[in-house]
């Protein structure tokens, strides 16, 4: 009995071993691809379609505006080292305070959130979290977590209304958004602005949360306490000899052009 326990032992220990080995010449992905870059791009475009359709989400269209969003999508594309996506920045008339990324780079900003920025730095620092939602996968990986693939890829129109609906709405984890704030420090500091400029706007975000429709706002919907995430951003360390330079549109230009 003692003889056959000391082999199974042995065996238990030889399996281990050839375990260990398989491992650490093996590398499994953190964040595994269930789906190719080109399928997510094309759900991204198929549902920005569904949303742009729905009432209260009409696009604006302005040369001015497709001018200005062209130069941040092109800006933020060129300050990584090297990016996934192309990103699609758009503009809807909605008073709502938001702004959310869909599958494979397409971005939506509200009218509402530009109205609420006080700096086209802040406009800019919202739409690099968005990007970091985009770049570390977020987008799709909580997609098929909350809905399924089979759901989301689906031809029915019904279905497709809805998950459009659930994608405006829905938020992230906590830890997805602390990555994505950190990341849009590092994506603004790269395009030489400063890169803090989301704490302001947090602030404004909690202290005047009863006067705004906030509770659908992407950043915050499911963690607004903004208190840890403010001294985070804040923190970030930027060079001392750091001197930013000036966006290539001002918010309140933007904002006059939304409004016509």
């Amino acid at each position: 009995m003692r003889r056959i326990f000391i082999e199974l032992l042995f065996l238990l220990a030889i399996g281990g071993l050839v375990w260990a080995a398989f491992a650490y010449f093996i590398h499994f992905p953190k964040q595994p691809r269930l789906i190719s870059t080109e399928k997510e791009i094309e759900l991204g475009e198929k549902y920005a379609d569904v949303i742009l359709s729905l009432n209260g989400f009409e696009k604006i269209n302005n040369q001015r505006v497709d001018s200005f969003l062209l130069v941040t999508a092109d800006s933020l594309h060129k300050a990584q080292l090297n990016p996934t996506y192309s990103y699609t920045l758009m503009i809807v008339d909605n008073s709502m305070v938001n702004a959310f990324a869909l599958p494979g780079g397409q971005i939506i900003i509200t009218k509402g959130l530009i109205e609420f920025c006080e700096s086209s730095e802040e406009l800019i620092a919202v739409i690099s979290h968005e990007v970091a939602h985009i770049e570390k996968r977020h987008v799709i990986t909580r997609l098929i977590k909350d809905i399924g693939l089979e759901i989301l890829t689906t031809g029915d129109a019904y279905v497709v209304g809805e998950v459009a609906r659930t994608i405006i709405s829905s938020g992230y984890n906590r830890k997805q958004e602390v990555e994505a704030d950190l990341f849009a420090c590092e994506l603004m500091l790269n395009c030489n602005l400063e890169p803090r400029s989301l704490a302001p706007l947090f602030r404004r975000l909690k202290e005047d949360k009863g006067d705004y429709p906030f509770e659908q706002f992407e950043i915050v919907a499911s963690h607004p306490n903004m208190d840890n995430r403010i001294k985070t951003i804040l923190a970030f360390e930027v060079p001392n000899n750091f001197e930013p330079i000036s966006p290539w549109f001002t918010i309140e230009e933007l904002k006059e052009i939304v409004s016509e």
